[in-house]
Parts: C-alpha cells; structure tokens; sequence
C-alpha cells in the first residue's frame, strides 16, 4: 500500500540515491587523457569547442534581463517543488492539505503578479545590424566568402 511514509522514503532516499547512480556512471563513461587526469580535450579553454578558429572576440555581450529572468526563475522552482509532495499524496487529503497546497501557491501567484507590475520579466527586443565585413575569411577582396 502506498502511503505518506513510502512517499516520503521515495523523495528522501530513493532520488538522491539514483542521482549518485547517474553521476558515478558518468565519471565511469567519459573519455579520459592518457594519465588519468584531467580532460584530453585541449581546446576547452577556447570560445568554441568545434575546431574552428575563432577571428576575432567571440564573446558578445547580452542582456541583464536574461540573469534577471533566471534568478526570478529559482524561487518560482523551489515553490513547485516544495508542492510535489503534495501531488504524491493527494488522494489522502482533506481540507487541512489542501490549506497547505494554498499557503504554497498563494505566495507563487502573488509574487507573479508583482514581477508583471513591475515589469521585471519584460524583455527588451535588441537588434543588432548583421555587417558583413565583419565575416570575411580572407584578405584578398576578390574572394569574399560571406
């Protein structure tokens, strides 16, 4: 019989341990140098990881708003998490969980509310002009490769 006790081993126990499971097979699969140390990948350090050369910066600048949508992403997560309990054990419910269920979400709606009024989550459309010059291979004029 599945009760909250079960429940709770399962979201205690069971998932860190498949989480080690998968990090161990992992560490047990992945290509290692030829001592044992470290990657055998040399080009990690570099922008791309393709094989190409890169000819000028690769790094471009972007947004604020992006590191703002994700760090207002994590409470929202740990709200939906902290309810997944509930969703395991629901048919054993009555009006006390779902009291619960609506001391999580409440705070989640209102703080959604908040960020929309305060226009946290908008996000600017930025147009950059594609210049070709930029992209040419080759010095000799004749040959551009666009």
């Amino acid at each position: 019989m599945f009760t909250f006790f079960n429940s709770l081993i399962l979201y205690i126990i069971i998932i860190p341990i498949i989480s080690i499971l998968l990090i161990i097979i992992n560490y047990i699969i992945s290509p290692k140098a030829t001592n044992n140390v470290g990657n055998n990948f040399i080009s990690k350090t570099g922008p791309y990881e393709c094989g190409f050369d890169s000819f000028r910066q690769s790094r471009t600048s972007y947004s604020v708003q992006f590191i703002l949508i994700a760090i207002l992403f994590l409470p929202f997560d740990l709200e939906l998490t902290s309810i997944l309990p509930y969703t395991l054990s629901i048919y054993n419910t009555n009006i006390y969980g779902l009291f619960i269920f609506l001391f999580f979400l409440l705070p989640l709606i209102i703080g959604f509310i908040i960020e929309i009024n305060l226009k946290a989550i908008y996000i600017k459309k930025i147009f950059t002009r594609f210049n070709k010059s930029n992209w040419i291979t080759t010095n000799d004029q004749n040959n551009k490769l666009y």
